[in-house]
This record gives structure tokens, sequence and C-alpha cells, in this order.
């Protein structure tokens, strides 16, 4: 029976840069015998349809096996990836995935405390989510409990339960446990080794600075459709770029960061002991009590504010926009004037 690698996340541990990577390497992907299939950088849609009812997973995995046996080359696997796949829970929804395959379940955890405060910064910076893209940092630290899956021990258990304790393959998202990068240690749970001929490791969507975030917390992205909303984030982005780097990054005081951890810390050895066999799950050391946290206080006074970040904001916003027409311009028929 082929195996089926489903990449479940969690969310920010690389998975849009992994993605893209899978995408890019279609090929090279399917010449190693690994199928990344419906042409997608993630497979939300697909897995929207077994979440909604749409189809069920059993027959989901008929369908996936077809483009298995129409592949120009024998395949062995076949990838899929989304993250929000985290979100789900009772993964028992996924069980007829193995009618077909062999499901090896995917995930990388990185350390609660870390995670709360990237998760944060993604929640400001694409606003999917009204009730969280405008709170504080302090608010949005409140509602911690709702994120049910970044307690790791009763998350892969539910895992297990379906799918069974050799099938649940996990990474640690830290520096000192993927010394190649997060790619490369995800290739290696699947079986690749030799990186001959794939493409380049690329980061994508990387988070806001603290200052930004705080910036953009004020603004309406979320009221806006996707087509004008992704011209103020491209806007956003450049801004950011310009602004002073900030020595720290970290948003948690110390106190709150060691709430989290030992909120945690019986769940995360569990999991250290289970998967690794030691009793540590996250090796890299905490911040020290005396490391400054992140400057998220806007200029304090109307043009400093103008200045930094507003002019910034309507200089590229124009430049952004004059490119679309010139875009639009240059792909019109010279004769006609039309596409």
């Amino acid at each position: 029976m082929r195996k089926l690698f489903l990449h479940i996340g969690v969310h920010r541990t690389a998975t849009s840069s992994l993605q893209k990577f899978l995408r890019d390497n279609e090929k090279v992907l399917l010449s190693h015998g690994y199928l990344y299939p419906y042409s997608a950088p993630r497979h939300a849609a697909q897995i929207e349809q077994i979440v909604s009812g749409g189809i069920s997973a059993a027959d989901f995995a008929i369908d996936l096996l077809r483009q298995v046996e129409q592949a120009s080359v024998p395949v062995d696997a076949v990838i899929l990836s989304d993250e929000d796949i985290s979100l789900i829970a009772d993964p028992s929804i996924l069980a007829g995935l193995q009618k077909m395959f062999e499901v090896k379940i995917v995930v990388s955890l990185r350390r609660q405390d870390l995670w709360l405060e990237s998760w944060y910064l993604q929640n400001v910076k694409w606003q999917w989510n009204p009730r969280l893209a405008h709170l504080t940092f302090d608010d949005f630290f409140a509602q911690r409990d709702r994120f049910f899956w970044i307690d790791y021990a009763a998350h892969l258990g539910r895992y297990e339960a379906v799918f069974g304790l050799d099938a649940v393959l996990v990474s640690v998202f830290e520096t000192s446990s993927m010394p190649d990068g997060p790619i490369a240690a995800f290739l290696r749970l699947l079986g690749i080794s030799d990186l001959t001929g794939f493409g380049p490791f690329l980061t994508i969507n990387s988070s806001l600075s603290p200052m930004m975030t705080e910036f953009v917390r004020h603004l309406p992205l979320d009221t806006m459709r996707r087509i004008e909303r992704a011209v103020f984030e491209k806007a956003i982005a450049r801004v950011d770029a310009q602004l002073p780097k900030q020595v720290s990054k970290l948003l948690l005081t110390y106190d709150q960061r060691l709430d989290v951890i030992f909120s945690h810390a019986d769940g995360n050895r569990s999991v250290a002991q289970r998967y690794f066999a030691r009793s540590t799950l996250f090796l890299e050391p905490i911040p020290h009590r005396d490391t400054p946290l992140a400057d998220q206080t806007l200029p304090d006074t109307p043009l400093a504010l103008m200045q930094m970040l507003v002019a910034p904001m309507v200089q590229e916003l124009g430049a952004g926009m004059q490119k679309e027409r010139l875009s639009k311009k240059t792909n019109r028929d010279p004769l006609s004037g039309k596409k």
C-alpha cells in the first residue's frame, strides 16, 4: 500500500515556505516517487471538502489514488499539506484516508511561548479572524486556551488514536534540531535525504515587526475585499522593510513566558519521552529575565506618526496602484485596446 504523508502543521513552523518549495519542486519530487497533487501550494480546499462533508475521506482517497495511477512515473507516496488540519478537533473525520493509503501524520512543534508570539503577529498581519486581528497582545494572550492544538500531548494523542503511534512523525521547530533548516528536516521525515536537483529553500510569510503590527492592528483590512487587501498588504510589507530593525521581537513578559512553559511542561515531557526517548522536548533556553521586550509603541506625536508610517504607506500604495495600471496597459492589445 502506498504512503500518504499528511502534513498538518502546526502553523508558524515555516509551513508557507515548505508548501512553496513542494509546489515549485513537484517534478523533482515525482522523480523520487513522491506526488504533490492538485497543482496548489497547499491543500486547504481539498481538506475543507472533507471537513464540510462535501466528500468523505474514503471517497477522497479513492480519487487521490486515481491521480497516483495516472502519474507519468511510478508513485510510492503522496504528500498533502495544510496547516489548518491542526484546527480539526476530531481527526477521526480523516480516518477514511486509510482505505487506500498507509497514512503518516507529519507535524512540527514550536515551543508554545514562541508560537503564541508568532501567532499573534500573523493574526494581525492577515486579519482572517476579526475577533483576534485587532486585539492588544495582552488581550490576545488572555485567550490562549482557545488554541487547543498547542497542547501537543493531547493533540498528537488524538492522531495516535486514529492512525496509530507509528504513524505520527514529529519534528521540533528549533534551530538546533534542524541545522539544515525546516524544509530539509521535513524531507528527512519523509525519507528523502538526497537533495540533489531540488530548488532553493526560500523563506516567505515572515512576521511583521512589532511596531508595524501595532499600526496594522488599527487598520480595517478584514473589511476589505481580497483584491484591495492585497494592495495594502504589499505596501505594508515594503514600509515595514524600511523601518529601523528592532533588537528584540519578544512580546511575552518573563512571567507570562514561564506561565506558558509551566502550563505545558507535563505534556511536553510526555511527548519528548514518547517520540524522542528523552525528558525534554524543547532544548533551546528561554530568554533571560532581563532580555528587553519588543517596542510596540507607535510614534508619540501625529507628525512623527505621519512621517514614519502614514506618509510612506500612502507613497507605497500610490506606487503599487501605478504599477498595476502600467501592468494592465501593457497587457492590452495595442490595436483594439482590449486584453
